[in-house]
């Protein structure tokens, strides 16, 4: 019987009644098996991610909440499990091109998950015409909960798949764990026991913090109001209830991994973001919006130890930074840039200190803090946009004798943060994947082509 870490449960306590915290992931496939001329087998297919997914804990497990967030949910056994009842087989919507596979998955995406079961559904889209040669391709939609996985685990995870099926591990029954073992006097008991070691901890950390925040109030006295940095609001700062749109553009990931001679030490993260600022500015200003501000965004960061940790559950840090739109010249934005992704990495900041504070608050703190998020939408005090990279598989890989052509995925946008641009990598490409709103984002195609011209602009200087 495991419970979920706070970091988790910040997933859990700010998920709206129309805005999802999980996780979509896209496998596209271009026909047939490797040497097969037959159409795709799904039942097998199936079976195949079943006994891949049997090992992840999260497979047959359910979350349980406890009555007023007296402490952080449980995960247990779902005596109700039935693993078929999380795969569905739909055809793709004819022509089966791009735009339905779209609009399908920005559908799926924009779906609530039954709580109430283990926090996981795949879908398989057949007839789909847009992944390779083939006119009967296939995509793989997978949706998991943010609260039992992130971004580096789903990458775990895909590598799980593209290994062969062991006789042992994956084809063990499943353990039936966490349910004769639960008992409300043993929560109660162990609820008053965390509540003790959360707020010890949390008094280290402010304790820990005391230095950093003595030195940001003196700078802050000290600086003219005009010149202390803040986030200025803009279109992507909005309510994002309802239902989700997204697209997808791939790059050459040589190209991209070339553009860091630009600048002396700048990373692959700093080339993304000086293209993401280059396209916003683009955008920004075909709409008559564009400013002498530079937008904010928040940039997640894997926070696991060198060894791997766990591949449940999260572990993130995370800083913001002004990516510098109001620059027009992409190098010079990028050296910009450089230096401010490299004072965030510090972990000296008001962000820095947030995460820290929350991965430690009790949980009825914890989920009151969370409503406080959502209703005040504090969140676009921070940043303007999400952008956040996660290095997939750098070689092809192929799942029961599928080849993977391409993938997408659509992480959850939070309150008042209505852009997300994630960008996975896989096989020499780097997928801009961005998702919004259709009144926060009404012309998305637009803005890929901003990313594509903004590619090729920095492309340009070497």
């Amino acid at each position: 019987m495991d419970q979920i870490k706070p970091q988790d449960a910040q997933f859990l306590y700010t998920e709206t009644a129309d805005n999802f915290n999980h996780i979509t992931l896209l496998l596209n496939f271009d026909g047939p098996a490797e040497g097969q001329k037959k159409e795709v087998d799904y039942g097998a297919l199936i079976k195949f991610l079943q006994l891949k997914l049997k090992p992840h804990p999260i497979y047959s497990q359910r979350l349980l909440r406890l009555p007023a967030e007296l402490d952080y949910p449980y995960w247990v056994y779902d005596e109700e499990f039935e693993p078929d009842a999380h795969f569905t087989v739909l055809p793709l919507t004819v022509p089966g091109d791009w735009k339905a596979l779209r609009e399908e998955v920005c559908y799926l995406h924009s779906q609530p998950m039954d709580m109430r079961r283990p926090l996981w559904d795949v879908t398989i889209f057949t007839g789909v015409n847009c992944n390779g040669s083939h006119k009967n391709g296939f995509t793989i939609v997978i949706r998991l909960h943010h609260v039992a996985i992130d971004g580096v685990g789903m990458v775990k995870l895909l590598a799980s798949f593209a290994s062969p099926i062991r006789d042992v591990g994956e084809s063990a029954s499943v353990e039936e764990s966490g349910v004769a073992e639960f008992s409300w006097p043993n929560v109660a008991g162990r609820a008053v026991k965390n509540r003790l070691g959360h707020s010890i901890d949390l008094g280290r950390t402010l304790l820990n913090s005391t230095a950093y925040v003595s030195d940001s109030a003196r700078r802050f006295l000290r600086t003219k109001p005009s010149e202390r940095p803040r986030v200025y609001p803009c279109r992507f700062n909005a309510g994002v209830g309802g239902d989700k749109i997204f697209d997808v553009v791939g790059v050459d990931l040589k190209v991209l991994s070339a553009l860091r001679g630009l600048h002396a030490g700048a990373t692959m993260n700093d080339v993304i973001l000086a293209i993401c600022a280059g396209a916003l500015r683009r955008y920004l200003e075909k709409h008559h919006e564009l400013n002498s501000h530079s937008l904010v965004a928040w940039v997640p960061v894997n926070a696991r130890s060198s060894g791997g940790g766990s591949d449940t559950g999260n572990n993130l840090s995370a800083f913001t930074a002004p990516i510098y739109s109001n620059i027009a010249d992409p190098a010079a934005r990028l050296a910009k840039i450089v230096a401010a992704t490299q004072n965030g990495k510090t972990g000296k900041s008001a962000t820095g200190l947030l995460l820290n504070v929350t991965k430690n608050l009790p949980a009825t703190e914890q989920y009151l803090f969370a409503r406080a998020i959502n209703a005040t939408s504090a969140a676009s005090s921070t940043c303007n946009l999400f952008v956040s990279n996660v290095p997939g598989p750098a070689q092809p890989i192929s799942l029961a004798g599928h080849r993977l052509e391409s993938l997408a995925g659509l992480p959850p946008l939070g309150e008042g943060m209505g852009l997300f641009i994630a960008t996975p990598s896989y096989n020499g490409k780097l997928y801009f994947n961005v998702i919004s709103t259709a009144s926060i984002l009404p012309d998305i195609e637009f803005f890929m082509e901003c990313i594509e011209e903004s590619f090729i602009e920095m492309k340009s200087k070497l």
